[in-house]
């Protein structure tokens, strides 16, 4: 077995001229920064992973600097101590992005699928080769721009979309009665997404609205760290409800709201819960508590494919995440994850996390670099 020892790496810091929309009506545009992470190995091995974040006013330089004390670890390790390495970054003094970790992570198991010349899916549990995609809206103008949204992206083969709203019970509740007046009768799996900006009685409310239409799911009706209200919410109502995924993250946390029936699904994504092996070690744990996990992938075409493979490698999901913005999220990435005519998502077959990435364009656009 080759060594794969890590000889170098490198963090790039980028902002795209194009940022992406808001997925709530308040939101400002959003400053978008990619934060990439380039480890070769002395084998000469690339592996890589990137993700998002996002700021109101200035590039991101946060992610950057957190990794700027972590990279140190990194040479003369193994990309085989995956596991070793994950527990000894994780913050136990000190706190730290978990992003940051997640990167390092994805990396590591970019390289260790390469070097057994396989998708990093077939690694991960090999469960399929292709998902269904669900398209995830920004947030638009009226009513009937969301019943024209949902034709359109039917007309590209999808039979599943999840609505960002305006978080308004009222408005919001217009907007699902004219959805389903034009699509109600089209055996389409539709979500909503309300970015944790209801109380328990609006959510009970529009959750009720969301059964009787037969949604597959209520996404971020709480904030995230109302586990009370979740379990109240999840009991009361039948279409499963799920949270925001993106503060209670942690495999222990996630536990103890599994635990204690806090969803009726765990949402969760790689690169905000420390990693693929975090991530893994919460889908199987889920599984065993009978629970789906559905994972995000919002966001970078790399953070994306994190995720994909997850979902591909195990069975307790049902729904790869689409951001209807393509181009938003796929700078230098030569080819980007997109659904097919049918609406699925295929299986990368280069190994690793299978995405041609444009190190050349990355470097031109780089606002910050580090290297060990």
């Amino acid at each position: 077995m080759s060594e794969l020892m890590i000889e170098r790496a490198e963090v790039f810091v980028c902002a795209p001229e194009r940022p992406g929309s808001t997925w709530t009506p308040e939101q400002p545009e959003p400053c978008t920064t990619h934060t990439f992470l380039r480890l070769t190995t002395q084998e000469g091995l690339v592996g890589c992973a990137a993700t998002d974040s996002y700021t109101s006013h200035y590039p991101d330089a946060v992610l950057a600097e957190t990794l700027r004390d972590l990279l140190p670890e990194l040479p003369g390790r193994s990309a085989h101590q995956r596991q070793a390495l994950w527990q000894l970054l994780r913050p136990k003094a000190y706190a730290r992005s978990a992003q940051a970790q997640a990167l390092i992570d994805v990396a590591l198991w970019d390289i260790a699928a390469q070097a057994a010349g396989k998708p990093l899916y077939q690694l991960l549990g090999a469960h399929r080769s292709s998902i269904q995609a669900y398209a995830s809206t920004p947030v638009l103008a009226s009513p009937e721009a969301y019943v024209d949204y949902v034709e359109q992206w039917m007309e590209q083969g999808f039979r599943a979309l999840k609505f960002h709203c305006w978080c308004d019970p009222r408005r919001d509740r217009l907007l699902l009665e004219q959805v389903q007046r034009a699509h109600g009768d089209k055996g389409l799996a539709l979500m909503l997404d309300v970015e944790q900006r209801y109380d328990l009685e609006q959510a009970l409310e529009i959750g009720q609205v969301l059964e009787t239409f037969g949604y597959a799911w209520f996404e971020a009706p709480l904030d995230d760290y109302d586990l009370a209200g979740y379990r109240e919410l999840s009991h009361r109502l039948q279409v499963p409800v799920l949270a925001a995924g993106n503060a209670i993250t942690d495999p222990l946390l996630v536990d103890y709201a599994l635990q204690r029936q806090c969803w009726s699904r765990v949402r969760v994504d790689a690169m905000t819960c420390g990693g693929i092996t975090p991530a893994l070690a919460i889908m199987r744990n889920a599984a065993a508590h009978g629970v789906l996990a559905e994972l995000q992938s919002w966001g970078h075409s790399l953070a994306q494919a994190a995720n994909l493979h997850l979902m591909l490698g195990q069975a307790n999901c049902t729904y790869f995440e689409q951001a209807c913005e393509y181009e938003a999220f796929e700078f230098a990435t030569l080819n980007p994850l997109r659904a097919d005519a049918t609406g699925h998502v295929q299986a990368p077959q280069r190994p690793g996390l299978g995405l041609e990435i444009d190190w050349p364009e990355i470097e031109r656009h780089a606002l910050q670099r580090l290297s060990v």
